[in-house]
């Protein structure tokens, strides 16, 4: 019987491997609120070619090319404010790109029915979405 258990041993290890590359091959939180939320103008692979590019004042810029247009480092601040979108940068004048925490909360706002204001946890949510989206982002660096 022990050939039995080692084949049966080899096939449980061999469907756990095919599972764990199966779960690789989804995409991330991060990748897919970048699809849903800013693939349209970003492009799905980050490079500002998506549909509604060329509808839009200003083309969306490359955001593959974040880390190399600082120096070699990703800013991981500046593009967190940037898409939270909801304190003010005076140096980067108007913005066409929608303010995602403003976005997000109304969201979390209209599932939430009856209470009024955003909860610490509603919050909590927010920055998770725009930190899973910015990781996402540094992931897709060139």
């Amino acid at each position: 019987m022990k050939p039995v258990h080692g084949i049966t041993g080899g096939l449980g290890l061999l469907l756990c491997a095919i599972m764990s590359l199966a779960y690789g091959a989804e995409p991330s939180f991060g990748q897919r609120e970048f699809t849903a939320r800013c693939a349209m103008c970003h492009g799905t692979s980050g490079n500002g070619d998506g549909w509604m590019a060329e509808q839009l004042i200003k083309r969306p810029p490359p955001l593959t090319q974040l880390k190399k247009a600082n120096g070699g480092v990703f800013p991981r601040e500046k593009i967190t404010q940037m898409v939270d979108g909801r304190a003010a940068i005076r140096s980067h004048g108007p913005s066409e790109m929608p303010a995602w925490g403003t976005i997000y909360k109304t969201e979390i706002g209209k599932a939430g029915g009856a209470h009024s204001g955003v909860r610490e946890e509603d919050e909590t949510n927010i920055s998770y979405r725009i930190r899973a989206l910015i990781d996402y982002l540094a992931s897709i660096q060139q």
